[in-house]
């Protein structure tokens, strides 16, 4: 049976987004294709809510028919699951019973085992950045805080250091360098993590990939008057004039073992191979990247510059909009990676993504 784990993270600002409602919609636009009528199995799970709901939809004799199991083993995330200071709202810390990201991939896991070439789809609907989902806009910050029972009185709140690779548990949102690496996943897990999908199989990053600095940093590029949207060669020099000193920085910190340091902050000069090769390897270090080597499988999610918005018409999902069309052609032209089948202009990440060599300084 065909299988489908469908994500609905938190919109923490509380601004009207209910992402649970957008994988419902999922759930039907599959359902919808299904013109097969194969049986299918929808898993959502649905962090604000707490609720991990399961669909059975079977066919036999031809005639549909739909089981429904639910159930809410998880803490509801409210408002007061969170604080604002600054204008930032953050996650507050200490709250275990909320659904993770881990608990998602224990999902699949499980599945892997049981199951094993059945996931059709994992897709996860929430805000998101460069290095993954946010499910609920929790933070890592390698500490933990751990209440102590005390013989009078309130559990004192104590902070204790998270170690090595091992996941902060306060933090519930996606992590690219710890959650696909022992402890979080070993060797089997991660061996049955990868063994759920179907040879068909894909994950949906459905949030942004929008570092400011790298939508700019592309811009510029695109501006320099000798840039082109194909065919450029490697030793095409481009000088990039519409730079900003945090473009210079972002650019100088990937390059700079081979190049140095930068001579100016306020303009790029320099061969057209070396900001492919720099564009290349700051994908390398997204979520969408590590998602893919670890399943095996294509990943769709936002190219890194480019951001997601919910559609006004049609399926009512969402898309990564069309202005960014001078970053989708350098991105199929010059890194190989398309756009999804389903032109919602999501880009492609296959399971190695492979950086062609810098040229020679």
């Amino acid at each position: 049976m065909k299988q489908y784990v469908l994500v609905a993270g938190v919109d923490y600002e509380f601004k009207g987004v209910d992402f649970r409602v957008i994988a419902d919609r999922r759930r039907a636009w599959l359902e919808r294709r299904n013109t097969k009528k194969e049986d299918l199995r929808f898993v959502t799970m649905d962090v604000r809510s707490g609720e991990v709901q399961v669909r059975t939809v079977t066919f036999a004799g031809g005639r549909r028919t739909e089981a429904v199991t639910a159930t809410k083993a998880f803490t509801p995330v409210t408002r007061a699951s969170y604080a604002t200071s600054g204008g930032h709202t953050r996650f507050k810390p200490n709250q275990p019973g909320v659904m993770g990201i881990t608990d998602v991939f224990h999902r699949v896991v499980t599945i892997g085992a049981i199951s094993p070439g059945t996931v059709m789809e994992l897709s996860i609907f929430s805000h998101g950045w460069m290095g993954g989902p946010i499910l609920v806009n929790s933070t890592d910050d390698r500490m933990h805080e751990v209440a102590v029972p005390m013989p009078i009185g309130p559990p004192v709140v104590t902070l204790v250091p998270v170690a090595g690779t091992s996941r902060d548990p306060d933090d519930k949102d996606g992590r690219s360098g710890l959650d696909f690496r022992a402890p979080t996943m070993d060797t089997a897990d991660l061996d049955s993590f990868r063994k759920a999908f179907h040879t068909d199989g894909i994950s949906w990053l459905w949030g942004c990939a929008f570092p400011k600095v790298v939508n700019h940093s592309l811009w510029a590029m695109q501006h320099a008057p000798t840039y082109r949207s194909s065919g450029l060669a490697e030793d095409t020099v481009l000088r990039l004039d519409d730079v900003t000193p945090d473009d210079v920085a972002s650019l100088e910190d990937v390059l700079h073992p081979l190049l140095g340091t930068f001579p100016s902050r306020q303009t790029i000069t320099l061969k057209f191979g070396f900001l492919r090769w720099a564009f290349c390897a700051k994908n390398q270090s997204s979520y969408a990247v590590a998602l893919a080597a670890a399943t095996q499988r294509p990943v769709r999610a936002a190219l890194l510059g480019t951001y997601a918005e919910y559609d006004t018409t049609g399926d009512m999902l969402m898309n990564v909009p069309a202005k960014f069309g001078a970053h989708f052609a350098f991105y199929k032209n010059y890194l190989g990676l398309p756009l999804d089948p389903e032109g919602r202009r999501y880009g492609v990440y296959p399971p190695a993504l492979v950086c062609a060599p810098a040229p020679a300084p």
